[in-house]
């Protein structure tokens, strides 16, 4: 017979991507998801030192989740955000494809980008960029922008998420509503963005528009830790109903995965209580939860989403929404891997034809 309680702390844990430190599972980690069969894992440098262990790690991990396989995810933007060892190929920040211009190059840098994060084990890339690079003094955005043009971040974001779907690696576009008009860097303080929701349907939402509505339908959003008073004189937009439920699902019509930004940045974590965070996270409709450090802190999310269920403060069917929702992007992009071909990974990885591509790039050639 089944356990009751046992079922839906496996809901509740494919709710959760967590990060670690060190290159090999922790064994807090593999009891975290003995228990509750989490929904995936976020790496950094810190597990990624060497190339052979890399493989290695997401080999272990794809065994994880109680059954049903979990995320692996990386932030493999280009330039600066690049979390991965040599010999994988390095591209130029996405400012400088933005200036080239190129669909087909977008696109080729996109495939090369989910070739290699498929052969080494990932399925997740926490790219691309959909803000846009309009403010000079943006200190956490800037070239990490494709460009200020909306119809440039269309056109070659559109052809990244095409390569990556392309190579069996799920795209996440980020961060909504968007990061690119603020002042501070939501890692250290809560910025605020004064844009109107008129400005942001004629500029930040667009890339989001297109790339929902249209082929290649983009299935996973990142938000902001970002305050936008006009929108929403409350909350932050990772935890705001009306900037997640109103705008992103009504109007823009998402119907994929809204992921929070890591739940530990200081723009989240100086303001509220972990708990509080949780709560207010699963309210505002968000489906992950990103929380990328601390054990103590993954805990205590998943014990507070069970208490709310458990105390009926939040609905059952509306859990199981989110649930449903992560089991069928996973269903729909996951092939099953039981080892990695390392032959083939030696081969692919940082290989010639990359390079050659990574060039183009960075000479906007």
């Amino acid at each position: 017979m089944a356990d009751p309680l046992r079922n839906m702390k496996r809901r509740i844990g494919q709710r959760l991507i967590v990060g670690f430190e060190g290159t090999s599972i922790p064994p807090e980690i593999a009891r975290l998801d003995e228990e509750w069969g989490l929904g995936g894992y976020i790496l950094f440098k810190r597990n990624l030192e060497d190339f052979e262990e890399l493989m290695d790690l997401n080999e272990e991990l794809w065994a994880l989740g109680q059954g049903v396989p979990p995320f692996i995810g990386v932030d493999q933007e280009g330039g600066r955000v690049h979390r991965l060892p040599e010999p994988f190929t390095t591209f130029a920040d996405m400012a400088q494809l933005g200036a080239l211009g190129s669909v087909s190059v977008a696109y080729e840098v996109g495939a090369v980008i989910g070739r290699e994060l498929t052969a080494a084990g990932f399925n997740l890339n926490f790219a691309p960029v959909l803000d846009l690079n309009t403010n000079p003094d943006n200190p956490v955005i800037g070239p990490r922008a494709l460009s200020a043009d909306p119809d440039v971040v269309i056109n070659l974001a559109r052809a990244v998420v095409r390569g990556l779907h392309d190579n069996s690696i799920i795209a996440c576009g980020k961060h909504f509503p968007g990061h690119g008009d603020t002042r501070e860097d939501s890692h250290h303080t809560l910025p605020v963005c004064d844009l109107d929701a008129d400005t942001l349907r004629a500029r930040e939402w667009r890339p989001y528009q297109k790339l929902i509505q249209a082929s290649p339908h983009l299935e996973m959003v990142m938000t902001a830790h970002v305050r936008y008073p006009k929108l929403d004189p409350d909350f932050p937009a990772t935890l705001s109903r009306i900037i997640l439920q109103d705008y992103l699902r009504l109007e823009l019509g998402f119907k994929g995965l809204i992921i929070t930004d890591d739940l530990e940045m200081k723009a989240i974590a100086d303001n509220m209580s972990i708990e509080d965070t949780a709560v207010a996270a699963l309210e505002a409709g968000n489906d992950l939860f990103l929380c990328c450090h601390s054990l103590d802190k993954q805990v205590a999310i998943l014990e507070t989403i069970l208490k709310l269920v458990e105390t009926r403060k939040y609905p059952k069917h509306l859990l199981d929404k989110g649930f449903r929702r992560v089991r069928e992007v996973k269903a729909n992009h996951f092939r099953v891997v039981r080892t990695i071909d390392r032959v083939h990974a030696r081969e692919l990885v940082g290989n010639r034809e990359h390079a050659r591509i990574s060039r183009r790039v960075k000479d906007g050639k």
